[in-house]
């Protein structure tokens, strides 16, 4: 596994962490051929093969997301980086401290190491959030100040609220076919020692190339929408003849070459989700090597109009 610092924290992150947003996800499958101990075998899992950083949210599942979570790191809570988030609607000063008590009772900790604005709310003002964050930072119940979905205007916005601590991290949306943030923000958490979180780094499975013509669950309709958006369904097509071409030649998956692709700047860390032990196993296996100029070219040009 290979590690990197979390903005400016000294905090060691896994690159290949887990996401947990289908815990609790009647839409993924919950319930049915997902459950609460395949979730917790997963978990534990993925911290056997050094995946050190687990993502959640107050929002998952109703909650569900953080229970399991704890559950599944009580025994080895000092060997865990856990991010979890505040909802747009808690995002008052009293709100986002209330939000995080609820938090911490579910997962059953006594801090968080990273907490995170999960969606920009205009409707409250920004540095009653930000005030609320550092003051929680000072107590010791959080480590690190994180934002999740902010452009780049309002990262620095923000930043401009702290006065004691700064921004470590930045989560959005980020993989092969989603790539707005190379415009501005990527190059920006670069410059600034910002993390940068990819979620749905294979685009909820679009990059994995196991979903064919009439294959394709309900809930991955809208990456369908978002794959015609940035090129159509060829466009789509030639990536992953792409993609498997190089993975055929390195003896790896397309979702590892994907999650390679995503992970070729520093300043990135990605938290693909995982339903089974081999996913995490496979998404493991995309850290430890480079994608050459020439597969990253060649890649750039199946993505081309």
């Amino acid at each position: 596994m290979e590690y990197a610092e979390l903005g400016r924290t000294g905090i060691r992150v896994s690159r290949v962490g887990l996401g947990t947003w289908q815990i609790g996800a009647s839409y993924w499958g919950w319930g049915r051929e997902y459950t609460r101990e395949e979730a917790l075998r997963v978990i534990r899992t993925a911290i056997e093969l050094g995946v050190n950083f687990i993502d959640t949210a107050e929002i998952y599942g109703g909650g569900t997301s953080e229970r399991i979570v704890g559950e599944a790191i009580r025994d080895v809570r000092d060997e865990v980086v856990v991010a979890t988030k505040v909802s747009p609607l808690h995002l008052t000063y009293r709100g986002v401290r209330k939000a995080l008590e609820g938090s911490l009772r579910r997962l059953g900790l006594r801090y968080v190491d990273l907490y995170q604005v999960h969606w920009p709310n205009p409707l409250i003002p920004l540095g009653q959030t930000m005030r609320a964050m550092e003051d929680l930072l000072e107590e010791g119940k959080i480590r690190a100040i994180g934002v999740s979905n902010f452009s780049l205007k309002r990262l620095e916005a923000a930043r401009g609220h702290l006065s004691r601590h700064d921004v470590a991290s930045n989560q959005v949306e980020y993989n092969l076919l989603k790539r707005d943030v190379e415009r501005d923000l990527l190059p920006y958490c670069e410059g600034e020692r910002i993390t940068l979180i990819a979620y749905s780094p294979l685009a909820q499975g679009l990059l994995t190339g196991k979903y064919g013509p009439g294959r394709m669950p309900r809930g991955l309709q809208r990456r369908v929408m978002m794959a015609l958006k940035y090129g159509g369904v060829r466009r789509l097509t030639r990536v992953l003849e792409v993609l498997g071409e190089i993975a055929k030649r390195r003896g790896v998956t397309v979702p590892q070459v994907s999650l390679n692709w995503v992970l070729r700047s520093r300043a990135v860390v990605a938290i693909p989700g995982a339903k089974r032990g081999e996913h995490v196993r496979q998404n493991v296996g995309a850290v430890g090597w480079s994608l050459t100029q020439e597969e990253l070219e060649a890649i750039e040009a199946a993505l081309s109009p």
